[in-house]
């Protein structure tokens, strides 16, 4: 793997507000939901980049009034590049653009809604992306949730129409139609309606516990009967001299 500084992940991102959601998201969970299932989506995407080791992170925003900073995503507040009333695909190009100016020499973006990436797939989509090589991570319904290219493949994001529906497969035509190569990681799937977010929801569940190899403690033994219990007292000598038993009382 080459230094972090060759390796560059991109996520573009959206304040938690319902007017910045998707209308696919908006329909299957409803304005208020999306905005709570979309800002979990992206906390999740955010701390498996971040934590990348080899490769910095560029975050696409757009400032709200009220969400001016990423504290809302990060108490760091990690900063990010501020685009305004830009498109999806504008901000892909101008996120990519940025991370060759900035020295990197491959880039991959991430889509948020897919909350199965893995840090393995990153690795193997920054092995393989070059010059002649893109990298596509598609989803189970088509769409793409990776995309890795250098900068002599920008051209395949100059054209429209590349961000909406199936567009790993739009995607792979393109890289073919000009002679490349495409290396697909592993498939996933999208978080865009109930059945996947209950699958997401229960994978999160089944997380194996923190102390799975710790031996399980002995069980404690019964407390004695409250009759039966004595205080003790010590003798000269430092041993425990039994007290006497309190007598019944007799039956009245």
């Amino acid at each position: 793997m080459a230094q972090k500084r060759d390796n560059c992940i991109i996520l573009l991102l959206d304040a938690p507000e319902p007017e910045k959601i998707s209308q696919e998201l908006k329909t299957a969970f409803g304005p208020e939901r999306a905005a709570h299932v979309n800002s979990d989506l992206l906390l999740n995407v955010y701390k498996m980049a971040k934590s990348f080791p080899e490769a910095i992170l560029i975050l696409s925003y757009e400032k709200t009034v009220r969400h001016q900073d990423l504290s809302w995503l990060d108490q760091e507040d990690p900063g990010f590049l501020e685009v305004k009333n830009r498109s999806g695909e504008d901000r892909m190009l101008d996120a990519f653009r940025l991370a060759f100016f900035t020295g990197a020499k491959k880039a991959v973006l991430l889509n948020h809604l897919s909350p199965e990436i893995k840090k393995d797939w990153l690795y193997q989509a920054l092995d393989a992306v070059s010059d002649k090589t893109v990298v596509v991570g598609p989803n189970q319904d088509g769409s793409l949730y990776l995309l890795g290219l250098t900068q002599q493949n920008l051209k395949l994001l100059e054209t429209p129409g590349f961000s909406h529906g199936k567009n790993a497969e739009t995607m792979t035509e393109r890289a073919k139609k000009n002679k490349l190569s495409v290396f697909n990681t592993p498939e996933t799937y999208a978080v865009t309606g109930e059945e996947a977010l209950r699958k997401w929801m229960e994978s999160r569940e089944v997380l194996p516990p923190l102390f799975h190899n710790e031996p399980p403690r002995p069980s404690a033994p019964p407390p004695a009967p409250e009759h039966k219990k004595h205080h003790k007292r010590h003798g000269k000598n430092g041993l425990e001299i039994p007290l006497p038993p309190t007598p019944e009382k007799p039956p009245l």
